[in-house]
């Protein structure tokens, strides 16, 4: 049986940080009741497509953590999930205090994600981040004490004006507390964003490609050393500690993109979005802002895109399958380089490849070849 996961969109937030490009909004009294009955209601209308039950279940945003634990308990006793399933939430500092992260354990949630970014002040206040410094160091020493086994941190890095040494002390300060995954962030410049408009209006600068690359190497080497490693271009756990929901989206496999602006990969073959308006959701929430059945070329495009990201590379014969290959020919150039390479499964980024990502992409979609037996319907 296939593995399958769902993904829940929570789009509340008490303040927007200035690089967020995410489906958010900043209301003091969300209509927690009315907003999950509605994801009760879109479970109901999609979970027919999927055999079992979910492998996964993943309630991002926005800030899930502000959610009432009522609510929470409800939603998740609704969809049902068997014992082993991973439930992760994202919690943000200042929105938990270790009372309610007993009722978020109680509840199911076995796995958190939690928001640190960075432990300097002036750069948690230039990214209008809602928490302070100390809200972050509380909400790590909590999570360990409450029995949280398997968790995340997100740490971000490239921001204008930071330093080498202050991204080592938030690394050094992370690692103290001994995560068993790190989610990584360059902060990137994404439209109509605070931080965007500000960029373009030349009231600072990007960091240069040349300091980049230098914290790109130490937010993989310094984590590595604690035996921390990197299994996708951006995240990296210690043994046996992976994010199994996002390894779903890295490998090909099939969620359900419950709640406001979710996107989900079904697997009758259909590509779903939802509204991204609260109001409109709620009212209709089993009618799809978008559907879209995608052709074996843009399955095999999007195979690429996702699991070319991970240390497992791309599967050839999953490629195959979908009726495309690549040659030994088309990889050719990057082998030189140094940047993949190339075995009879599977084509894998290496070395520098890694901080040339979006390159090797672009060379390998533009070499994928029809095969004879089938993918006709480009």
């Amino acid at each position: 049986m296939d593995l399958w996961g769902i993904y829940i969109h929570i789009p509340w937030c008490i303040s927007r940080c200035h690089y967020c490009a995410f489906t958010t909004n900043v209301d003091s009294e969300p209509p927690w009741v009315e907003y999950v009955d509605a994801l009760m209601k879109e479970w109901d209308h999609t979970k027919g497509v999927f055999s079992g039950t979910p492998a996964t279940i993943f309630l991002g945003g926005g800030t899930p953590s502000l959610m009432p634990t009522d609510q929470l308990n409800r939603l998740i006793d609704h969809i049902a999930p068997t014992k082993g399933c991973e439930i992760t939430l994202e919690a943000n500092p200042g929105t938990v205090d270790k009372n309610k992260l007993h009722e978020i354990h109680a509840s199911g949630v076995n796995r958190l994600s939690v928001g640190i970014q960075t432990f300097q002040p002036h750069l948690a206040k230039f990214l209008n981040r809602g928490h302070s410094v100390a809200h972050a160091q509380d909400l790590l020493r909590d999570i360990k004490s409450i029995g949280f086994n398997s968790w995340s941190a997100d740490l971000i890095f490239g921001l204008p004006n930071q330093t080498i040494d202050e991204l080592k002390l938030d690394l050094s300060e992370l690692l103290a507390s001994e995560p068993p995954h790190i989610s990584l962030y360059s902060l990137t410049a994404e439209p109509g964003t605070p931080y965007t408009k500000a960029l373009n209006k030349g009231r600072f600068s990007q960091v240069s490609e040349e300091l980049w690359e230098h914290m790109m190497e130490l937010v993989i080497n310094m984590p590595a050393a604690a035996g921390i490693h990197r299994y996708e271009v951006s995240n990296l756990a210690a043994q046996g500690m992976r994010c199994r929901h996002n390894e779903l989206y890295w490998r090909g496999g099939h969620w359900a993109g419950l709640g406001v602006g979710a996107h989900g990969w079904l697997p009758n073959g259909l590509r779903t979005e939802n509204s991204h308006e609260v109001d409109n959701y709620i009212n209709a929430p089993t009618s799809y802002l978008q559907t879209s059945t995608p052709t074996t070329r843009e399955r095999a495009t999007e195979l690429l895109l996702t699991s070319i990201r991970h240390v497992d590379g791309v599967p050839l014969k999953s490629l195959k399958n979908l009726g495309w290959g690549l040659t030994v020919a088309d990889c050719a150039p990057l082998v030189k380089g140094g940047l993949v390479e190339l075995t009879d499964d599977s084509v894998r980024v290496i070395g520098r490849g890694w901080n040339l990502i979006n390159q090797v992409v672009l060379h390998l979609d533009q070499r994928l070849s029809i095969l004879s037996h089938g993918g006709n319907d480009e």
